[in-house]
């Protein structure tokens, strides 16, 4: 890529660099608060918000900024907290979960198979978890979605070697939201988890079947001995154990599709990169992937590091070796873009689009 270095390219540069650092910067601090016990106790938040007079948000918010070390007298702190740390932090109504048709239907106690267990996990009053995918603003910034309870919450989980691999917590809910209202007529679902899609999507009238591809058997038999025999219309659900790798090259006749086949953005960009060059094989299907906005977020964050190494003067060989996915990306743009000129702030802003990201990707 060959960057005409005019006063007007160079600024908007120095412009998206800056908020793609402050993107990186937020979206690490986060991390490190989500299910983070060294924060503050109940207790503790409690009795600062009554000795105060504040809220229970605005207690834990100062907690929070006091872990992070971060000074908020500083103006320009004061100013990244008004604008994304404090909207990023809600409280979450702990009701809309409880009452939600699969808890309110599906019970668990402990199953062990192998080193496989479905147990009852929980989040302990004022614990960060997340809660929505990001949402991008037009100037691209990253507006991340926290919450908290003030109570605790029980949620279901599935742990391997006693570590979570799949819950169904407030983020998986809250994410699945478009899809499970969007999902009509036959459907399949990439991906069986524990069966929170197929379950809410099986409560409407109009989804006639659901068709699950997953490939795990000890999967497959944790739920069909203990979560589908709950589903009040389990005679909707079909379990195909295939390779959904395999599956998505062949014409699919269904409606809708909905691909949960992750856990984050960074280890599924290559497995939805895949499915997106393979929906011209079912151009019939709408399809739908989990966490979408998220993907879009990572591949404008690889363009805008090529970016930032090519006005740098990186070559060609500095893009011939790659390390980690992120790397990949960013190494597979440059070969996409690699004898093209941008003369204008124009042409950047298409190529940082949601379609020319993902046009260049696939």
């Amino acid at each position: 890529m060959i960057i005409e270095k005019k006063p007007e390219i160079l600024d908007y540069i120095s412009k998206i660099s800056d908020i793609n650092d402050l993107n990186l910067s937020l979206s690490d601090m986060f991390l490190d608060i989500i299910n983070n016990d060294e924060i503050a106790s109940k207790k503790e938040i409690e009795v600062l918000a009554k000795t105060y007079n504040l809220s229970e948000k605005e207690v834990l918010l100062s907690k929070i900024i006091e872990y992070w070390g971060i000074d908020a007298d500083e103006e320009d702190n004061d100013e990244i907290i008004k604008q994304f740390i404090d909207p990023a932090i809600k409280e979450a109504d702990i009701k809309e979960f409880i009452n939600n048709p699969y808890y309110k239907t599906i019970k668990v106690e402990k199953v062990k198979e192998g080193n496989m267990s479905l147990v009852l996990d929980h989040y302990r009053p004022y614990e960060i978890f997340a809660y929505d995918d990001i949402k991008v603003s037009k100037d691209y910034h990253e507006i991340s979605s926290l919450a908290f309870f003030k109570e605790e919450f029980p949620f279901i989980a599935l742990n391997e070697k006693k570590v979570t691999w799949m819950s169904i917590t407030p983020n998986e809910i809250k994410t699945m939201e478009k899809a499970i209202k969007e999902a009509n007529g036959n459907v399949i679902v990439f991906g069986l988890g524990l069966g929170y899609f197929p379950f809410m999507i099986s409560l409407k009238e109009s989804v006639k079947s659901i068709t699950i591809i997953e490939k795990d058997e000890k999967i497959i038999s944790l739920f069909e001995k203990n979560l589908l025999p709950q589903f009040p219309y389990k005679e909707k659900i079909i379990i195909q154990k295939k390779d959904a790798f395999e599956v998505i090259k062949s014409t699919l006749n269904y409606n809708y599709a909905f691909v949960d086949l992750w856990h984050t953005a960074e280890d599924g960009i290559e497995t939805y990169l895949t499915f997106k060059r393979n929906e011209d094989n079912s151009p019939y299907i709408t399809f739908s992937y989990w966490l979408e906005t998220s993907f879009y977020a990572l591949l404008r964050r690889a363009f805008i590091s090529l970016i930032l190494e090519q006005l740098d003067s990186y070559k060609e060989k500095h893009y011939q070796q790659a390390e980690t996915v992120f790397d990949k990306l960013v190494n597979h743009y440059y070969y996409q873009t690699k004898n093209l000129r941008v003369s204008s702030v124009k042409q950047l802003e298409d190529l940082l689009s949601d379609t020319t990201l993902l046009d260049l990707a696939l």
